[in-house]
């Protein structure tokens, strides 16, 4: 491996890391789920380098590169994509052991990580550092976009607490590890970031953060951690970075769906089987399932890509689909309603199902499109409308008698027009039709072979006549 291939390793909330004020373990260690990896976007850089992270054993994840990079150091890390800081002061901490007295050893924790630009500030341990002879802690930027060394690994952007520009000596953005540390045991990574105080305000105007970096290993006899080398603090305008704050899952956009067929308007014929497609996507995530809809009535689920369910053995009726997709993180979002008729060829409407709870009887269908009616006798000819308006609804919830009632959907507006109820009445005949039903005349003839239909005078949907002789035939129109 070349003076040009060290390794940078650099866990952003990752590796254990926790938030302390919100007690937030972001990952233990026993998983690389949900953790992204970023490395040198630059090709000229990355030679044949590549690096891994693995689980191995005791909760614990290893870092390691294989191939050497060209013109300067391979750098990558990994961040959580379920987190996001949300406020001004937040605290960052990782759990890193180099393993070897090399400089390419070298890793630690990240904080404010830009996944965006691919920069945020490093708190990394430097092995047998080349420039001062011993193992140095040290805070910097990383750059994974940059096109040189320099720009790399650099103190861009970071300064000392009184405002002059922060280097890599002991005194300003290193510290010296101390005998006491090993390279061969974790130790804590501590970055945390506040708000500027007066006196950094005071030393640099458009000073955005104060940063301060404390590494920990191993604990004291009353078990509180021991502090290996000493406390880094700098402050800097980081207006290249838009992280800030405590800490919680990102917003999360939810996903995306639409029918595309049916179209809306679509017409069937019973008993009908409809295919409803749905694409769906997801800009932060996953789409784990989508749900199809009639009315408020379940159809199935489809989990496949691209999303579709096939409706089986439809009756007649009209419909209103819609599709619902959920996301990977429990996100849902509802298609626009797509309107479709099945026609009846049968004169069967849609099932009835009723059931009995306590002293009311609850009564559904699929399609809106029909009121329900009732009567108590089979040999009547005279149906009457339950005492709901039921055109818009698929459900009703009615009173019990103590009658023996018998219940039928009337679809209205169907094709042919509604149905005539033609019932004697001593030496009169009554003909009626469905009262929500309007803009429909009343005509008779007593010759179908004939078009000499006449109106018939009507009030509230129905009509009495004289029975005469000889016969007479009665139709509806619209107009």
């Amino acid at each position: 491996m070349n003076s040009f291939s060290k390794l940078g390793l650099f866990m952003g909330f990752a590796l254990g890391s926790t938030f302390p004020a919100l007690a937030l373990t972001v990952n233990d260690g026993s998983s690389v789920t949900n953790l992204v990896q970023v490395s040198n976007s630059f090709s000229g850089s990355q030679g044949d380098a590549v690096v891994y992270l693995d689980v191995v054993t005791n909760s614990v994840l290893k870092a390691y590169q294989t191939g050497t990079s060209e013109a300067f150091a391979f750098r990558s890390a990994w961040y959580a994509s379920q987190v996001v800081p949300t406020s001004g002061v937040y605290t960052v901490t990782a759990d890193f052991l180099p393993g070897d007295d090399q400089s390419q050893c070298r890793g630690g924790v990240m904080g404010w990580f830009d996944a965006g630009a691919s920069n945020g500030i490093v708190f990394q341990v430097v092995p047998e550092n080349p420039i001062f002879l011993t193992t140095t802690f040290q805070v910097s930027v990383l750059d994974f976009t940059a096109t040189s060394g320099n720009d790399n690994d650099s103190f861009n952007h970071l300064f000392n607490l009184d405002g002059t520009a922060a280097t890599e000596d002991a005194n300003s953005a290193s510290s010296t590890a101390g005998a006491n540390y090993s390279v061969t045991n974790f130790a804590t990574f501590q970055l945390a970031f506040s708000a500027p105080t007066a006196a950094d305000l005071a030393a640099l105007s458009n000073v955005t953060a104060h940063i301060t970096g404390i590494v920990f290993q191993g604990t004291s006899s009353n078990n509180a951690p021991i502090q290996v080398g000493s406390t880094i603090e700098l402050i800097g305008y980081l207006d290249n970075l838009t992280g800030q704050g405590g800490v919680r899952p990102p917003p999360n956009v939810p996903p995306a769906v639409s029918i595309t067929s049916p179209t809306n308007g679509a017409t069937f014929t019973e008993p009908a089987n409809i295919v409803i497609q749905a694409p769906a996507t997801d800009s932060d995530g996953t789409v784990a399932r989508v749900d199809f809809f009639a009315g408020t009535n379940l159809l199935g689920t489809a989990t496949n890509s691209p999303p579709s369910f096939t409706w089986t053995d439809v009756a007649a009726g009209r419909y209103s689909l819609t599709a619902q997709a959920t996301d990977d993180r429990g996100g849902t979002s509802t298609s626009n309603p797509v309107n479709v008729t099945v026609t009846a060829v049968t004169g069967v409407g849609p099932r009835l199902t009723i059931v009995l709870t306590g002293n009311t009887v609850g009564i559904s269908w699929m399609a809106t499109g029909y009121q329900l009616q009732m009567k108590t006798n089979l040999s009547s000819l005279s149906w009457t409308d339950v005492p709901v308006n039921t055109v818009n609804l698929t459900n009703v919830t009615l009173q019990i008698t103590s009658d023996t009632v018998f219940f039928r959907l009337v679809q209205v507006g169907a094709p042919g027009g509604p149905k005539l109820a033609i019932q004697a009445s001593g030496a009169s005949v009554v003909i009626s039709w469905p009262a929500q039903v309007t803009g429909y005349r009343l005509q008779s003839n007593t010759n179908l072979s004939t078009t000499n239909w006449a109106d018939v005078p009507s009030a509230n949907n129905q009509a009495t006549e004289t029975a005469s002789v000889p016969a007479k035939f009665y139709r509806l129109i619209n107009p």
